[in-house]
């Protein structure tokens, strides 16, 4: 990862998201003068620093991509690099539920987080929900996985492990002072920080304010979104038990709910608990008369042990393969219509991008017919392709050399 500079020090990015206390002040005082942190991915003058946007989340300061300079920034070690696109930092119409702006993150979600009654829990979708006219509202999937593009964890430079404290630190910096259903965003949303042992008490704190604006009255019910890490999910009497990391917090979730969910993300519920693998979910939290804290929705992605996005075990399997093998690549989102004929990884560190993937449901027509249209327009457009077709032993899988 490049050093970073500013108020005067200059440290590895992996030390400064891991370690956001410890430079709070240093990027404070980078924020006010000269305004800017700056990255040593690629030679600068100082005319033409490669900087970085300094945002504040709370108590601490995360750093982001400048706006419209990602394809500045060195594209095989940088994980600020990023293409021109909505990937890239670029706002996107008035009417995308999910636009960048310059404070951070502009989102409208399909869900509501304030009701003036308690009462039944309305499902995803209902027109309720939505309040802006003309505006799209997004899934809470689709928000994480915008997130986590937008943030450039979907890609991988070929270094070392990426933990949580890279993540909560590049979707902090995502996220930034922007709004969420018109609402501000560091209100109303809380990722879970990374543990740390001196920072034990402060993370807790931080946690229980979140979780204090969680409220309901006789009037009204007041809620919040949680992003974290899944630790387990276990029935209990009346219900089910939803454990996250890095907190020994827990909530409640109704049967309905959790069946529902087992459903719409088996591939990743399968996987809960796995070392193999890391599951990561967007909670919407409710208190109940009673003060217990409970979840009303949820959605939950499945990773492989580097937090890169994956659609199955066998995905998850070949991305840790990639890893451990310190190529670079990275996993396209499928946000919009027509990507699902997108490939499962892309490597970059060949001479040619070479498309890589995962093939399965064999015994399923449309899957195949997929498959073919697939593979003909690989051979179209002379596209080097990888593919690997399970339950193929993954190590008989021939990977290109490195350029």
């Amino acid at each position: 990862m490049p050093l970073i500079s500013f108020d005067g020090i200059s440290q590895p990015l992996e030390e400064v998201q891991n370690n956001p206390a410890r430079f709070a002040l240093h990027l404070e005082r980078a924020k006010k003068n000269p305004g800017y942190a700056v990255c040593g991915c690629k030679p600068s003058s100082i005319l033409a620093p490669l900087r970085l946007v300094v945002r504040r989340y709370g108590k601490l300061f995360h750093l982001a991509r400048w706006p419209d300079e990602g394809a500045k920034h060195d594209a095989t070690t940088c994980p600020f690099f990023a293409k021109p696109g909505p990937l890239g930092g670029s706002a996107g119409p008035a009417q995308d539920a999910i636009r960048n702006t310059p404070d951070g993150l502009n989102a409208k979600l399909d869900i509501s987080l304030s009701v003036r009654t308690v009462g039944r829990v309305q499902s995803s979708g209902d027109p309720a929900r939505t309040s802006t006219a003309g505006r799209r509202a997004a899934p809470l999937l689709g928000f994480l996985q915008r997130v986590w593009g937008d943030a450039g964890l979907n890609q991988w430079s070929g270094g070392t492990q990426r933990n949580w404290g890279t993540c909560n630190a590049q979707v902090l910096a995502q996220l930034g002072e922007g709004k969420l259903n018109g609402r501000p965003i560091q209100e109303v949303l809380h990722v879970m920080r990374r543990y740390e042992e001196t920072q034990q008490a402060a993370i807790k704190t931080e946690f229980e304010e979140f979780l204090a604006r969680i409220q309901t009255t006789a009037d009204a019910s007041e809620r919040g979104i949680l992003i974290a890490e899944i630790k387990s999910i276990d029935p209990s009497k009346y219900s089910f038990v939803v454990k996250i990391r890095q907190t020994f917090e827990s909530f409640f979730a109704p049967k309905d709910l959790i069946e529902k969910a087992a459903k719409s993300f088996r591939y990743a519920w399968s996987m809960i608990g796995n070392a193999d693998a890391r599951v990561v979910a967007v909670l919407v939290l409710e208190r109940t008369k009673d003060g217990n804290l409970r979840v009303i929705d949820l959605a939950v992605q499945l990773c492989n042990k580097a937090f890169i996005f994956c659609d199955s075990s066998y995905e998850v399997a070949m991305a840790n393969r990639l890893v451990a093998e310190g190529r670079r690549f990275y996993k396209p989102l499928r946000l919009m219509p027509g990507d699902e004929m997108l490939p499962d990884f892309v490597l970059t560190d060949t001479a040619a991008a070479t498309a890589i993937e995962v093939y399965g449901m064999e015994s399923h027509d449309a899957y195949r017919r997929r498959k073919e249209e697939k593979q003909a327009i690989y051979a179209q457009r002379r596209t080097p392709c990888v593919e690997w077709v399970p339950p193929a032993d993954l190590a008989s899988v021939r990977l290109p050399a490195a350029a």
